[in-house]
């Protein structure tokens, strides 16, 4: 791009990650679950229950509005966890499991930050950087004009908002936009290193690591061997923090989440059984209409995966896998269904950084397919180490 192309796309990612960050710090959503990530990184240096109960609902009272106080403590559930202290730490293992979210938070804590801001700021910083990361992207693979509607469609996909709440949604975009920028930038050695470390943030990130380095392990023979071992640290990570948190495991979070709502998980496990999945899995394919996001994103994996086959039928898949733009998409696109699969609902703060990636990989296509047709004249063909798809006429 040239420098003043540069500079204006420079500016609009710098409007959008100011807004997410003032956002964050003065026009927060005050979730619930912030109170069981306050608990959660408060428990770093507090074991005792009682302890830490009074101090998480006296920081909470402190921190809202009397308004958002009562409606966080109204309620039979809400009521409950205020109320009953077995109850709040049966539901800390759901929260335990995001250590690294939860380790900015007691961090910023220990540095004297108020532990209720940190939850939504630390969300707010991470939105910011990970925008930063997609404007580095965006200026040195997309060409003008289509990387200008990168910005547009952070707004689109809910960048800004992941960064005003209290969840570990906007540090996983930003885990998913700097895994990206490894990738495109050819740092493997960095990314092999990085990706296990995704899974302290949100643990079904899992089904996006995975993936990611089986791709590094195909595309790029001589990191074979590190992608493998790579591989089993996740897994192993993945697991380890389950047990060390005491997570009562998928079913019952599946079954807490989409069923009925427990306040003693652990002491009176549910028992999930095949109907309750099938009736989640139709709620869940019965929302997909309402939820923009997710249809935009499904429409553009369609053209995508379409433009996809047609290069396939040329090429070989090893060498379509090649290309950093493609490979991520697919990944992407992997994480997102498996997700579904997994956890039927359509919530976009669990996939802004996978539908950027796709909307990106399009723009890297049509900005391709715009070279070729610019170059048609001289007989020129375009990098082969970029993510050019069979542009259709």
């Amino acid at each position: 791009m040239k420098p003043i192309s540069r500079l204006i796309l420079l500016t609009l990612f710098l409007i959008v990650g100011i807004y997410a960050l003032a956002a964050s710090a003065w026009k927060p959503h005050h979730n619930w679950d912030m109170i069981m990530y306050i608990a959660a990184a408060k428990s770093y240096e507090e074991s005792d229950v009682a302890s830490l109960h009074t101090f998480t609902y006296s920081t909470l009272q402190h921190s809202v509005s009397d308004e958002e106080y009562k409606s966080m403590v109204q309620g039979e559930y809400r009521q409950a966890i205020h109320l009953d202290q077995s109850a709040f730490k049966e539901q800390l293992p759901f929260y335990q499991i995001r250590p690294l979210y939860t380790g900015l938070i007691y961090l910023l804590y220990k540095a004297g930050i108020d532990i209720a801001f940190a939850t939504h700021i630390v969300s707010g910083f991470a939105v910011f950087a990970g925008l930063i990361l997609l404007y580095l992207m965006s200026a040195s693979i997309l060409g003008h004009p289509f990387a200008y509607a990168v910005p547009f469609f952070t707004l689109i996909f809910g960048a800004v908002d992941i960064g005003r709440y209290s969840t570990p949604d906007g540090v996983a975009f930003l885990a998913v936009m700097l895994s990206a920028y490894l990738f495109v930038k050819d740092r493997i050695v960095l990314l092999i290193v990085f990706l296990p470390i995704m899974v302290g943030i949100r643990t079904d990130l899992i089904f996006y690591v995975i993936p990611l380095l089986l791709v590094v392990a195909l595309s790029k023979s001589e990191y074979r061997k590190l992608a493998t071992i790579s591989v089993f640290v996740s897994v192993l990570f993945y697991f380890a923090i389950g047990v060390l948190s005491n997570n009562p495991g998928w079913s019952t979070i599946f079954y807490f989440t989409l069923v009925q709502i427990l306040t003693h998980p652990l002491s009176e496990p549910p028992v999930l059984v095949v109907n309750h999945y099938l009736n989640a899995v139709f709620r869940g394919l019965k929302s997909i209409p309402g939820d923009s996001s997710f249809v935009l994103y499904c429409l553009i994996s369609l053209y995508y995966l379409g433009a996809l086959g047609s290069r396939v039928k040329t090429t070989s898949l090893i060498h379509t896998l090649r290309s950093p733009a493609t490979s991520l998409s697919i990944v992407s696109l992997f994480f997102v269904l498996s997700h579904f699969v997994l956890f039927p609902v359509t919530w976009s703060r669990f996939f802004v950084g996978p539908y950027l990636i796709g909307a990106f990989s399009l723009l890297v296509v049509m900005t391709d397919c715009l070279k070729m047709k610019t170059t048609a004249q001289q007989g020129a063909a375009p990098d082969g180490n970029s993510a050019a798809l069979h542009c259709r006429r």
